[in-house]
């Protein structure tokens, strides 16, 4: 049994400051509920966060960029532990490419660096 020091509902915590880029509305919002505790494996034997989100339309054109930022927050709140974050299987029409961007290191530090420099993050 893997007792985690890190729960769900601290990760969930941790997203609050995290806005839908298209709404002025927290990620972890019951409203829209994009991240919810259940979404969220913590695997501390393994340091590892896992964080599967659903976006606001199977068509949103901001998933890849939810999935940036939650990746980014965690990576900041913890940064021993690795990050993993998914589009939930099924919620989203380009899911593989959304997963892609999200979990291609290159890719991730290029659209975060466009960020810093645009003053979003």
């Amino acid at each position: 049994m893997v007792i985690s020091m890190i729960s769900a509902d601290e990760v969930v915590e941790a997203l609050r400051p995290v806005q839908d880029p298209e709404y002025p509305i927290s990620i972890v919002d019951p409203q829209i509920q994009i991240v919810k505790p259940e979404y969220i494996k913590v695997d501390e034997d393994e340091k590892i966060i896992t964080v599967l989100f659903k976006p606001t339309a199977p068509y949103c054109p901001m998933g890849g960029l939810i999935g940036i930022l939650i990746r980014h927050r965690l990576e900041q709140v913890y940064p021993e532990m690795t990050v993993r974050v998914k589009v939930l299987p099924g919620t989203h029409s380009q899911e593989e490419a959304v997963n892609d961007m999200i979990s291609d290191n290159k890719k991730y530090e290029g659209i975060v660096a466009q960020l810093r420099e645009r003053g979003m993050l």
